[in-house]
């Protein structure tokens, strides 16, 4: 039972969350009561849950010696020796085998965006993860693979101001993570990822003021000449306190590290995501 427990927590289910952009076609398009696209809109989903927990158990085991040494990341099943190797690269493997083969099932795009998503993931763990720059935007295609995946599975075409949106966004969320990095470990933030020496508190206040400000530009943007309904503009209400929310939350109370968990546990940013989607599919139906 308690190896379950562990099982459960190196497959990082709270991160999941993620994986909800790939509603974001969907949601845009109208298309909510389609009950077939709706069906592989959500198949898609799970493909993407199962291969992102295969893409953390792939880093943990390559990040294993690191995480010992990093505060919180010392507790993870494997760090902790609470799940062997062999063990978490069985689970990894399963994992990805169960991915490809529902993404196989939808479609052979959808099959090579995964493919895409686990080779980007992979090249990340061993390589990208450590050079300057290049580790957020890597993270950022992750995210724009998943929103492209969507919109696949919805068979609309996505406006290109909902992929910058998402790219701005996910750069927001990658420096403020990168700047929690550096004051949680101080001193020892070099040697836990050797590119988080080329940080800097003040460089990445910067990088994360320019992609903020980019994330509402480019949503109002799209909201006034991407959208279906002219409507869509009273959205950005939810947008802008969503991301000042976060913002306050990453410097008034330290947070940052873990944008998921922040998400769930932030009740105010939490019923602004879920008022933003309501408004959404409601605007679209008036």
């Amino acid at each position: 039972m308690e190896n379950f427990k562990y099982t459960i927590k190196l497959l990082r289910p709270k991160q999941w969350i993620k994986n909800f952009f790939v509603f974001g076609p969907i949601i845009f398009s109208n298309n909510l009561i389609n009950s077939e696209l709706l069906w592989n809109n959500f198949l898609t989903f799970i493909s993407f849950c199962c291969i992102s927990s295969a893409v953390y158990v792939l880093n943990d085991i390559v990040d294993k010696e690191s995480d010992k040494k990093h505060p919180v990341k010392c507790n993870r099943p494997i760090a902790s020796g609470k799940i062997s190797l062999f063990q978490a690269l069985i689970i990894g493997i399963l994992l990805s085998f169960i991915s490809l083969t529902i993404a196989i099932s939808l479609n052979k795009y959808i099959a090579i965006i995964i493919c895409l998503y686990l080779l980007n993931n992979i090249i990340y763990s061993f390589k990208l993860k450590n050079i300057f720059l290049i580790d957020i935007l890597s993270i950022s295609l992750g995210f724009i693979l998943r929103v492209l995946a969507g919109g696949i599975s919805t068979q609309v075409e996505i406006s290109k101001w909902i992929i910058l949106c998402t790219l701005f966004l996910s750069l927001f969320l990658g420096f403020g993570k990168r700047r929690n990095e550096l004051i949680v470990l101080g001193k020892n933030a070099s040697s836990h990822r050797k590119n988080l020496a080329e940080y800097t508190e003040k460089l990445l206040d910067q990088f994360i003021n320019i992609a903020l400000t980019c994330t509402i530009m480019s949503y109002s943007i799209y909201c006034i000449l991407g959208s279906c309904n002219d409507n869509f503009i009273w959205t950005t209400i939810f947008i802008i306190f969503g991301v000042l929310r976060y913002y306050y939350l990453m410097y008034s109370k330290k947070d940052g590290g873990n944008p998921a968990e922040i998400v769930l546990k932030d009740k105010q940013l939490f019923n602004c995501i879920l008022l933003w989607g309501c408004t959404c599919i409601v605007i679209l139906n008036i």
